[in-house]
């Protein structure tokens, strides 16, 4: 059941492409009324939602005869067999360097199944402890250098499926006495990307791709007229020949510009001319 939560949105984009063969498959783990209540949808991507969200219910039994069915089938949908071949084998570990002042975070955090996930990096630097000019010395050349109190992350996360995920980064400035003068304290810590907007955007993803890929180009028009997003991201997602990848890119661009984008995004969906344009979005709930 988890594997299948986590790759829904894929799915559903995937067997889009021949809905009701998938679906014939699926008749010894459906009930005739689950069966007809997919069948019934007009749209392919909702046909495969409901589909979906009505495995996943039925418990992990039925997930893993779904998947079993998927993999006898998955010569049928060419992109499903990136769901069961095994990943490339794995180059080697990246190498990171990072002055006393500094931090570089290479977590791998996979397979987490809570309400919320805080993924924090926190540290303290003195300003007056960083070295400048010819006084720093050679670096050493790796793939990451972090210096004079910087941060990177270079965190792995995947197969998480949480209702919030917060990333932050905190740098504190302190005073370790080196200098008589004093240091304020500086706590900047960035936004996350998990705010209300975005998880209810998150929330609904699915229901948003099958609703606004009736007609993406119209969509699309209204974010760049609110500068949510740029001329040339616009350029990129007209050019792109499926209606669904292009409502799919277009979200996923949105959330991770962050909470404001996410905001102006769902006040753009509550436009007049956008409910008159795509009336199913009078069913997903705000």
């Amino acid at each position: 059941m988890k594997k299948l939560e986590s790759v829904k949105a894929r799915l559903c984009t995937w067997l889009s492409e021949d809905p009701d063969f998938i679906l014939n498959k699926c008749g010894n783990i459906l009930l005739m009324n689950e069966f007809r209540e997919v069948q019934e949808r007009s749209n392919a991507l909702e046909k495969m939602e409901v589909l979906l969200s009505t495995i996943i219910k039925k418990g992990d039994d039925t997930c893993q005869s779904f998947l079993d069915i998927l993999e006898e089938n998955q010569a049928h949908y060419q992109q499903l067999k990136q769901l069961f071949n095994p990943a490339p084998q794995k180059s080697a570990a990246p190498t990171a360097h990072a002055d006393s002042c500094s931090v570089v975070s290479m977590r791998e955090i996979t397979d987490v199944k809570s309400e919320t996930l805080n993924v924090e990096i926190k540290t303290e630097m003195d300003p007056r402890s960083w070295t400048t000019g010819t006084a720093v010395g050679p670096v050493p050349q790796r793939d990451y250098t972090a210096l004079n109190g910087s941060v990177i992350c270079a965190d792995k996360i995947s197969g998480v499926n949480s209702d919030v995920l917060n990333l932050s980064v905190s740098v504190k400035s302190v005073n370790t006495g080196r200098r008589d003068t004093a240091t304020p304290s500086v706590d900047e810590t960035l936004p996350s990307h998990q705010g209300p907007a975005a998880k209810m955007i998150i929330s609904n993803k699915v229901r948003l791709i099958v609703c606004l890929s009736a007609d993406p180009s119209f969509i699309l028009q209204n974010v760049q007229q609110k500068n949510i997003v740029s001329n040339r991201q616009y350029g990129n997602l007209k050019d792109l020949s499926q209606r669904e990848e292009i409502v799919i890119k277009l979200i996923d661009q949105v959330i991770s510009k962050g909470e404001k984008s996410c905001s102006l995004f769902l006040e753009v969906l509550q436009q007049p001319d956008i409910l008159e344009t795509y009336p199913n979005l009078n069913k997903i709930k705000w």
